[in-house]
C-alpha cells in the first residue's frame, strides 16, 4: 500500500471520528437545552396556575363580599320602615281597631312605604298581616304567586332567630325575584324583594376577565343568577361544577378545562366563578411557542459554532496525527 494510499485512509478515519464527535456534541446540547427549557417551562405554568387560582380565588371572595355588602343594605333599608312608630304598632288584625283611625293609620304607612320603596327600585316594599291583609307597595306578581297563603309563606321565610328575618328565591320555582322578610311583631312581617337581573351590577366583573362565568345558587345550587345568558334560573349546576359542589366544598379548584372558586355567603347561597383553563393558559401557551423556538435556534447556533470550533482545533492535530500515523506503519513494514 502506498504511502498516499494510507494518507488518504487516516484522513477518512479522522473526518469519521470528527463528525462522530460534532454529532455527539449537537446530542449533548440538544437534551441539555431541551431539559432546562422543559423544566423552566413546567414550573413557569405551575406557578403561573397557582396565581391564576389565586387571583380568581380572591375576585371570588371580592363578589362574596359585594353580595353580603348589598344585602346588608337591603336589610338596613328595611329596617327604615321601623322609624315610624305606627309601622310596629299598629296591627290589622285586630278587631277593635276603629275604622276610621284605621284608615289613616294605614295611608300614613302606606305612603311612608311607598316613598321608601323608591330608593333602590324595589319590587315589594310593604307590611303584611296575618290575615294577608297588606299596606305599602305589595306588587300583582307577589300575591299571585302566594295566593292565600301570602302571610304564612313568607312567615316561613324568616329563618334568622338573633334578627327574626330571612332572605329566601325560587318560591314555587320563581327565581326572578328574591324575597327579603323581617317580623314586624306576632301578627305582621315586612316584605321587600327586587328582581335578580338587579344583581348584575353586584357582580360587574373586570373587563380583563370577560371569560369569567358568575354564579349565585341559593342553598340547593339553584342557580338565581348567572351571566351566562344560557343559563336558566332555578336551574341546577352544569355537571363539571356540580361535582365540586356536591359535598358542600368552598375554596378554588383547577382541573383540566376550568378553574372553579365557590365561596359561601352570610345567608347560606353561594357565589361561584369559572374560568375556562384554556382561556388561562392561553398567553402561557403563546409565551411557550416563544421559549421553544428560542431555544431551537440557541441550539442549532451552538452546534455550528462548536463544529466550527471542532474543525479549527481538530485539522492541525489531524495532520500531526496522519504524519504519525502513516510514518509508524512505514516504520513498521520496513521492519
Amino acid at each position: 500500500m502506498s504511502r498516499q494510499q494510507d494518507r488518504v485512509r487516516a484522513i477518512l478515519r479522522l473526518r469519521r471520528m470528527r463528525i462522530m464527535m460534532i454529532i455527539g456534541y449537537g446530542i449533548i446540547v440538544a437534551l441539555t437545552v431541551i431539559g432546562i427549557t422543559a423544566f423552566a417551562t413546567w414550573q413557569n405554568e405551575q406557578i403561573l396556575k397557582k396565581k391564576m387560582s389565586n387571583m380568581t380565588s380572591s375576585l371570588n371572595t371580592q363578589m362574596e363580599l359585594n353580595l353580603n355588602s348589598y344585602l346588608s343594605r337591603m336589610e338596613k333599608v328595611g329596617t327604615l320602615a321601623f322609624a315610624m312608630d305606627e309601622a310596629y304598632t299598629y296591627d290589622a288584625t285586630d278587631d277593635s281597631n276603629d275604622e276610621y283611625e284605621a284608615i289613616n293609620i294605614e295611608k300614613a304607612i302606606n305612603d311612608e312605604l311607598k316613598s321608601l320603596c323608591l330608593m333602590e327600585n324595589f319590587v315589594d316594599y310593604g307590611i303584611v298581616y296575618r290575615n294577608n291583609h297588606t299596606v305599602g307597595k305589595v306588587s300583582n306578581g307577589t300575591t299571585e304567586l302566594f295566593g292565600n297563603s301570602l302571610y304564612s309563606s313568607l312567615e316561613s321565610m324568616i329563618t334568622r332567630e338573633k334578627t327574626h328575618d330571612g332572605w329566601h328565591t325560587g318560591y314555587g320555582d320563581d327565581y326572578e325575584r328574591i324575597y327579603y322578610v323581617k317580623r314586624v311583631h306576632g301578627n305582621a312581617v315586612l316584605v321587600l324583594s327586587f328582581y335578580t337581573t338587579e344583581l348584575q351590577h353586584v357582580f360587574d366583573n373586570p373587563d380583563s376577565l370577560e371569560d369569567m362565568t358568575i354564579r349565585l345558587t341559593d342553598e340547593n345550587y339553584k342557580v338565581v343568577y348567572s351571566s351566562d345568558k344560557a343559563d336558566t334560573l332555578g336551574a341546577a349546576l352544569p355537571d363539571y361544577i356540580s361535582g365540586y359542589t356536591s359535598n358542600g366544598m368552598t375554596g378554588a379548584v383547577m382541573d383540566l378545562s376550568n378553574m372553579i372558586a365557590i365561596n359561601g355567603t352570610k345567608v347560606g347561597w353561594y357565589v361561584i366563578s369559572v374560568i375556562p383553563t384554556s382561556v388561562v393558559m392561553a398567553e402561557q401557551k403563546a409565551t411557550q411557542i416563544y421559549i421553544f423556538i428560542a431555544a431551537a435556534i440557541a441550539t442549532l447556533i451552538a452546534i455550528l459554532v462548536g463544529a466550527l470550533f471542532s474543525a479549527k482545533i481538530s485539522d492541525p492535530m489531524a495532520l500531526v496525527a496522519i504524519n504519525m500515523s502513516v510514518e509508524a506503519e512505514e516504520n513498521e513494514a520496513n521492519g
